[in-house]
Parts: structure tokens; sequence; C-alpha cells
């Protein structure tokens, strides 16, 4: 049986999933009205972070629960993950992806490029994310069993 908490694990898929919806709405527009909205901008860049965010506290909880381990980054309980069998390499390295794209939004490295950030959301990115979510639930309700 998994340690993680159902409701927090509920939670936090929620909050994903309105992100997604969001994300899903901004991309909708095509290249040159999501350039010129600064709101759809900021969102975007927002609901990265709130995914991201997200995705890494379930990947956290999971192996500090079940596994009895610590994370040094949110990369590093991706990669976890992945090396647990929990989620396939290309799920985790597109999340791994979407991780440094969260650290450059909030860090602000360099300059945050917004084209890349609604091409890469357009490009897959919603899907891998929804992948994560299932292959997780899938992980809680077979250890539920």
């Amino acid at each position: 049986m998994t340690k993680i908490d159902k409701d927090v694990l509920e939670k936090l898929t929620r909050e994903v999933a309105e992100a997604i919806e969001e994300v899903g709405g901004i991309i909708s527009l095509d290249v040159e009205s999501f350039l010129k909205d600064r709101r759809a901008r900021f969102s975007l860049r927002y609901s990265i972070v709130l995914i991201v965010e997200s995705l890494a506290d379930i990947a956290v909880a999971i192996l500090e629960k079940d596994f009895n381990e610590i994370v040094e980054s949110y990369r590093d309980a991706i990669m976890k993950l992945r090396d647990k069998g929990l989620m396939g390499s290309r799920v985790a390295e597109s999340i791994a992806r979407l991780v440094s794209l969260r650290n450059l939004i909030v860090h602000r490295y360099r300059v945050v490029d917004d084209l890349k950030i609604y091409e890469s959301a357009k490009n897959s990115g919603v899907e891998n994310i929804e992948r994560f979510i299932e292959e997780v639930s899938r992980y809680v309700e077979v250890k539920d069993d």
C-alpha cells in the first residue's frame, strides 16, 4: 500500500489539471496574438511554474513516503521516479525539460523567451504532463490493491 496522502495527491492533480486548462486556452492563440498579449504570456509562465511545482511535489511525496528517499532537486525527483519504474524515460525527460524551463522563468538565468515557452507547450508538453499524472495515478492505484 502506498503511504502517499490521497487528499494531497488529489489536490495537486487538480492544480495541474487547472493549469493545463489555462495552457490549452493560451496555446490555442496564434503566435502573433500570444506574443502581443502580456496577460497570456505571464499566465503561461505562471502555469508552467505551477505545473512543475505540483508534479515535483507529487514525485517528492512518493519518494519520501514509499521509498524513504530524499531528493536534491525537482529534476532529481523526476528522474528517481523513472529509475524506480514509475514512468517511462520519454515522459521523465519531457518533465525534466519543463523543470529547466521553470528554473529559467523563476530564476531568470537569461531573458525569458516567451516564444520558446509557447512552442514547448504547444509541441507535446501538455501531453507528457497528462501522461505523468496517469502513470503516477496508476502506481498509486496498483499499490493500494
